[in-house]
């Protein structure tokens, strides 16, 4: 029963659930579009499909479920500014940052990993869409990089344990 669910409380309980930083981008009508998602998870190995959760009312997930190619910038712990920088006035989130198209999708420097995909199917989840996508190409550098995360309501990283 959810009846007896607050929303503020249901965002604090699962606040306390870490979730990895992304910017999920695309071009479209030949305008670079970015949002930060910390809803991305992987689906399936076969075949290669990931996905993520956007709010309905999205003007930026209107655009982005537009597009053709999708790309996942999962980000570094040294990229909170590129985090926040998406989530400014959509003409201005690309502003100063660095970043290239990679297969049709722009991509920002220096990145934990990232993932090309397509779309494949957008399904209805409450006050959310998930979009669910096809992994067309995906890379990590060899050394692996220090994702942020966002816990607690605050940027965090992780730290390695101690030996």
């Amino acid at each position: 029963m959810t009846d007896g669910i607050d929303p503020k409380y249901f965002r604090k309980v699962m606040g306390q659930v870490p979730t990895c930083v992304t910017v999920v981008t695309a071009m479209v009508d030949d305008q670079p579009q970015a949002m930060v998602i910390g809803s991305f998870v992987s689906v399936s190995l076969d075949p290669p499909l990931a996905g993520f959760f956007c709010t309905t009312t999205s003007s930026t997930w209107q655009q982005l479920r537009k597009a053709e190619v999708l790309g996942v910038n999962v980000l570094g712990d040294h990229q909170i500014d590129v985090s926040n920088a998406c989530m400014r006035a959509p003409d201005e989130r690309f502003d100063g940052l660095d970043w290239t198209l990679d297969g049709g999708a722009p991509r920002f420097a220096d990145t934990s990993a990232w993932i090309r995909m397509t779309p494949h199917q957008v399904l209805d989840a409450g006050d959310h869409e998930f979009a669910l996508c096809n992994v067309v190409g995906m890379e990590a550098p060899e050394e692996p990089k220090e994702p942020v995360i966002f816990y607690g309501g605050a940027y965090r990283s992780l730290s390695d344990p101690e030996d």
